[in-house]
Parts: C-alpha cells; structure tokens; sequence
C-alpha cells in the first residue's frame, strides 16, 4: 500500500507494496505544484547530487526518480522563477513515496537604478568636453550672465592672443598673432571664415545674454579638429546660445 508524506525537512521512507519491476530500490514519485496557483510546474528539476540523478517535471507536474540509495540524501526541486525546494531524505528501505512539491514564485531582486546627474546644459556637452582639455579661454554661463548688460565684445579686451578691431559700426575679432579675422562657430556651425567671400561676423550681433558660453582659440596649435575647418590659421571662437 502507497502512502502520501507531507512535506517535511526530513522524510523517512518506511516500507510500503511495490511493484516488482521498482523492488531492491527506493523510488520517489510526486508533482510539483505552484504554490499559490496549485496549478502543475512542468520542467522544474529535481535533482539528487550525491548520486547524480536528474529528472524533469512533466506537462502535468509529475515526475518519477528511482534508484535512491539507502542512507541520507538531499534532494533539491528548481526552475527558474521559482525559489528552490531541498530535501533532505532518509532512505531506510526499498520503497516508494509521493509527495506534492510546491514551488513559490521567486522576488526577482534588481540591481539598483543609476542615475548619472550632470550639470552641463542640453546642447553644451562639446563645450564641457573641450574645457577639459585645457586648451583655449572659456566663458561659462555664471561669467556670461555678470555681464549681461555689456557689449559682447567687452568681454575680449585684454585676453590674451585676441584683438577687437572696430571698423564704423563693426566690431571684429582678430588674431593678434596672425593679424587676420578668427573664425566664428555658432551652435557647431561654421558661420564665418577668412576664406569666406562675405565680410567678417561683428561680434556685437550678439550679447552675453543670449549666450550659453564661449570658446576662445587664439591660434591654430590649440584649435581642436572639429572647429579648424577653415581659416584655423586665424584661431577659432564657438558660440554658445542659451537653450532657455
């Protein structure tokens, strides 16, 4: 006569009528189930180690794992999703027993959200990469908005390797190591250079309050390669405008 165990930490497996195909050997037989569900788990493995036995739940849940040796054995029941089952059987006979294994779903535990938080404006990410550099002058938005009620121009007197030289109402930029007219970026366009065929930009078409920041390269050595372009010989000044 079969008997059905709960499910316990330690099964003892007491002698019970076989069949004579399964005698001289200890067979464990049972389902496994969802535990809130009650709903068969097909595919989940149980597994006995120290003996290497390995079976799969079918479609329906059950599973048959013959072959036990007699003495202590640990049996782990697991599928992904589900927190895993273990254990621990003392075979003491040659017999069969049928348990109900109820797996319960695993808490999928992710890793924490990290969040990258930055200063830099939308639009200004070049700007902040080449100030890293140490190459040329830069006018951040807090030097820009001191200034707010000047000349853009103003902000050139006096720095080092660059001239403003006024021409009736136009104010240019000049290199005073080259002597010609730098090159003026706007937004990481290309606005104007020696080589074009149009007069220089007046830098006072602008004013510090609708720029975001400024760089400032005085000659070609210290001019990066994306704002060279032409005219690098004459240095090079990016405009930033504000975003808001």
């Amino acid at each position: 006569m079969r008997r059905k165990f709960s499910l316990i930490p330690i099964l003892i497996l007491l002698p019970a009528a076989i069949p004579s195909s399964l005698r001289a050997q200890a067979v464990l037989v049972g389902r496994t189930l969802n535990d809130s569900t009650k709903e068969p788990i097909s595919g989940a493995e149980v597994v006995v180690e120290k003996l290497s036995l390995k079976v799969e739940s079918d479609r329906d849940g059950k599973f048959t794992l013959p072959n036990l040796a007699w003495g202590v054995q640990t049996a782990v029941i697991r599928k992904i999703g589900y927190r895993p089952v273990r254990l621990q059987l003392m075979v003491a006979s040659d017999d069969t027993v049928r348990l109900d294994i109820r797996l319960r779903n695993a808490v999928v535990e992710l890793p924490p959200l990290e969040v990258t938080a930055s200063n830099v404006p939308v639009g200004m990410e070049d700007f902040a990469r080449r100030r890293l550099t140490g190459f040329g002058r830069f006018i951040d938005a807090k030097e820009l908005r001191q200034s707010d009620h000047r000349r853009l121009s103003d902000l050139f007197t006096g720095m080092l390797g660059v001239r403003t030289v006024s021409s009736g109402f136009r104010t240019v930029l000049v290199s005073s190591r080259s002597h010609c007219p730098m090159a003026i970026w706007l937004d990481g366009m290309q606005i104007f250079s020696p080589g074009f065929r149009r007069p220089a930009v007046d830098i006072n078409e602008f004013s510090p309050i609708q720029l975001e920041g400024i760089e400032v390269y005085a000659g070609p050595t210290e001019t990066p390669p994306e704002l060279s372009g032409s005219g690098a010989a004459c240095g090079a000044v990016a405009l930033w405008t504000r975003r808001s």
